[in-house]
């Protein structure tokens, strides 16, 4: 596995993070399994065994969301598949999220996402974990960002899902000393869009406070950076 280091908790929480590259990943997406059971992705493992044909490399499976559309899976994939729907039914400790086809999974559990990493045959796999000097600071600090040498501004301000408020931008342009926002953000807040997800740094807590009172309630997040020599 590739490794990484864990600069801030995984949605607030986690330590560790799983990678996986593998073609089924959308099996074992959350909103499938409301009960938390994986009946979804044993269903969808099923098909796919119905479609195996020995003496080929590939194994094919029909999307169910459309009806001319075969998706084309690697053998390994769906091996590693299998393994991981084992791998989970025994633990409940965990948090899925699947982007495109890559299956990214968040515990604090260590050793249940080394053992499962180490059970498959994909090469791509990535494993993201804090330096052990930096874990107390994750766990104690809210929302802390680690960086390896002193940060020019102490925060992260992520906006939220309202519109953007064009005097904040103006403000910020004309002090870029005391925080800084990157031209597409900056330009959605002056044109008043919706500014879902942009974020902009801030030098110290005189200022967030000056910036909370102009944004107003459309604040998502705020982050700390913490800066830790290593």
């Amino acid at each position: 596995m590739r490794l990484y280091e864990t600069k801030k908790l995984h949605y607030g929480k986690y330590f560790y993070k799983l990678a996986i590259v593998n073609s089924c990943s959308y099996f074992f997406r959350t909103e499938f399994q409301p009960d938390g059971s994986l009946k979804y992705a044993r269903r969808k493992l099923d098909e796919v065994n119905k479609h195996y044909v020995p003496s080929n490399h590939d194994w094919k499976v029909e999307i169910p969301l459309t009806t001319t559309y075969n998706d084309v899976i690697p053998v390994e994939h769906f091996w590693d598949a299998i393994d991981i729907y084992r791998h989970l039914l025994k633990h409940t400790d965990y948090k899925v999220r699947c982007e495109f086809n890559q299956l990214l999974i968040y515990s604090n559990n260590r050793k249940m996402l080394v053992d499962l990493g180490n059970k498959l045959r994909q090469k791509y796999t990535e494993f993201w974990e804090p330096n052990p000097e930096t874990i107390h600071t994750l766990s104690s600090e809210k929302n802390a960002i680690i960086v390896n040498k002193p940060p020019q501004y102490e925060y992260k301000v992520t906006l939220g899902n309202k519109k953007g408020v064009a005097a904040l931008a103006k403000w910020i342009e004309h002090n870029p000393k005391l925080a800084s926002m990157g031209a597409r953000a900056r330009e959605s807040c002056k044109n008043e869009d919706y500014v879902y997800g942009y974020y902009f740094h801030v030098r110290d807590l005189k200022t967030l406070l000056i910036i909370q009172m102009m944004a107003g309630d459309n604040i998502q997040r705020i982050d700390k950076f913490v800066y830790i020599k290593q």
